[in-house]
């Protein structure tokens, strides 16, 4: 571990583990075969050096900015290296972004390079004229056949009427990422010397990264990180937490480095040494037993299907304690779960089974990090304790303020935003609201922006009360309804196929969901579930009516971010008329 307060970059931790260990793996990751193939320290430093020889060739200097958009692959660390390397600015795009969102990113955020991949490549395309001080694109996966050839994904976009667009002009702005390695090695020094003499270049005040927040409530704001808020942060994360990681480090990565919780894991993977396994949301658990991985970092939705998948294995509970090791491989030793709040009896669960299931608090703009559980303080029912760098208090209407080395620079180009987010003496405005414990941690209570307040004056934090909804098998979103009227509606939407499924049990098979939704029996067993959790609540929280909708909030409805968290804004719009008519 670095010495306190010794500024040491990834890129010089990278040439060191390149230099002391060049042969041991650092990533893995499927071939198309389904094969598992590695990447050594070595190789990553190689990859890294090549390609921040390409941007630094194509004017990428201190400050200059490089977009990423794409899905997790390989390339990725290559790329956010060469980035840092070069002491660029890397800004981070959404794979699930629709391409006003991806245009609107690239634009505010004065990007010059961009990297993407085959499958996205028509989308940029789409915007090719809006985004003109694009001077490169860099695609992944370009050319291993001629179903991805620029030559093919062209004629396809302009015979499907997208087009036209000139094949010289985009020939001219891109190149695969082989051949922008390629001209990297041949312009520059390959030897670790050139890598080293880039590293030692690089300073703290450096800006690292443009991260664009998800817009639950509007326009996406760039938050704007330096390479000093990131160190103090993962300082203060390793001093922390490293006496929980065990000394053999196999990760299973498969959050979205396009948010900061994957690409800090594949940050503190860097640092630590960890060997990772890169992975997708569709088969991480899958792949769980075969990698066997000794550290896990998630969101909690896997954490509980881990949980119910060994509940669901026996009645006995010696069992389901054991069928717990099997699914997780049986060398799980460091769990962290963040991005949500996690069920008390989840985190029992594992504990019983010899693992602590770790949880913290944070937001982009403190680098992430300010709260965290320790391995011997910890209080299930919290998301733990300040970092040591971080110091936390409540406004008087109980905020959650924060002040420390690890908190944002700015919003890109929004000084007003800027201002409005900090307090007169200087405090990070986190626009949750919380609690503190006689022993110092802190409990989530709910957005302060989204806090429902009743005509009686009751205010209602609806996250919460939605989040008790979570496990029942037929409701799949639950949005609460009811500022400045006497009570709470809701907004129902329902799991398709599981609802399909009790329907042919119910003499209903058959219904188009349009006609199930709207069904008595329907209607009946949503407003059991809703009795239960009613029973749970205070009269003043409880729900009193609500409305099915016969579809899905999603991300390419709007109503979802990226990122999967709730745009309740833009659900009000949409349903505000019908809600309202509950009341009547």
């Amino acid at each position: 571990m670095p010495e306190k307060n010794e500024f040491i970059p990834e890129a010089k931790k990278l040439l060191e583990r390149a230099t002391d260990t060049p042969d041991k793996p650092r990533f893995f990751y499927q071939s198309p075969s389904g094969g598992w193939e590695m990447v050594t320290w070595r190789g990553f430093l190689d990859r890294s050096l090549a390609l921040a020889h390409y941007l630094t060739a194509e004017g990428i200097v201190p400050g200059k900015k490089v977009a990423i958009f794409s899905k997790n692959r390989v390339e990725w660390p290559f790329c956010t290296m060469a980035i840092h390397a070069a002491r660029g600015v890397f800004v981070p795009i959404y794979q699930s972004n629709t391409a006003i969102e991806t245009k609107y990113i690239i634009n505010h955020s004065d990007a010059e390079v961009l990297f993407t991949e085959s499958d996205l490549l028509p989308l940029v395309l789409s915007i090719w004229k809006d985004i003109p001080a694009v001077r490169k694109v860099v695609v992944m996966g370009m050319g291993i056949d001629g179903t991805n050839s620029i030559d093919e994904i062209l004629r396809r976009f302009n015979s499907a009427g997208a087009g036209p667009l000139s094949t010289s002009d985009v020939k001219n702005r891109v190149i695969s990422i082989e051949d922008a390695c390629e001209f990297g090695t041949s312009t520059g020094d390959s030897a670790l010397s050139s890598f080293e003499a880039m590293a030692e270049k690089i300073v703290p005040e450096d800006v690292s990264t443009i991260l664009y927040t998800s817009g639950t409530t509007g326009v996406p704001k760039g938050v704007v990180l330096t390479l000093y808020n990131l160190y103090t942060n993962a300082e203060d994360w390793i001093n922390v937490l490293s006496p929980l990681i065990p000394d053999e480090r196999v990760d299973l990565l498969w959050l979205p480095i396009s948010h900061i919780f994957g690409w800090g894991e594949m940050g503190l993977g860097n640092t630590l040494g960890f060997t990772t396994y890169m992975t997708t949301p569709i088969d991480v658990l899958r792949h769980m037993p075969e990698v066997r991985p000794t550290i896990f970092i998630s969101v909690p939705a896997y954490w509980e299907k881990l949980y119910c998948g060994a509940k669901e294995f026996s009645g006995n509970r010696a069992a389901q304690l054991e069928r717990l090791h099997v699914l997780t491989g049986g060398r799980l030793k460091f769990c962290l779960s963040g991005g949500a709040g996690l069920k008390r009896e989840v985190k029992e669960f594992f504990y019983e089974a010899g693992l602590l299931l770790i949880e913290g608090y944070g937001l982009t703009e403190c680098s992430p990090t300010l709260t965290m559980n320790r391995g011997e303080d910890f209080d299930f029912d919290t998301v733990g304790k300040p970092f040591p760098k971080v110091d936390i208090k409540l406004a008087p209407d109980g905020e959650i303020l924060a002040r420390g080395p690890n908190i944002f620079k700015e919003y890109y180009k929004d000084a007003e935003a800027t201002r409005e987010t900090f307090t007169g003496d200087g405090w990070f405005k986190t626009g949750d609201i919380g609690t503190l414990t006689d022993s110092g941690f802190l409990k989530i209570v709910g957005r302060k922006k989204e806090i429902i307040v009743t005509s009686g004056g009751k205010n209602i934090s609806p996250q919460p009360i939605e989040y008790l909804f979570r496990e029942d098998p037929y409701i799949e979103h639950i949005v609460l309804y009811g500022d400045e009227r006497k009570y709470l509606v809701a907004l129902v939407t329902l799991k398709e196929e599981a609802l399909k499924t009790w329907a042919e049990g119910d003499g209903l098979k058959g219904l188009p969901l349009t006609d199930l939704v709207r069904h008595p029996n329907v209607t009946d067993l949503v407003g059991k579930t809703i009795a239960r959790v009613n029973a749970t609540l205070a009269s003043f929280e409880t729900i009193k009516k609500f409305h099915v909708y016969a579809g899905h909030l999603t991300v390419d409805g709007g109503f979802l971010t990226p990122s999967l968290k709730l745009r309740r804004k833009a659900v009000y719009e949409k349903f505000g008329s019908v809600l309202d008519g509950l009341y009547e």
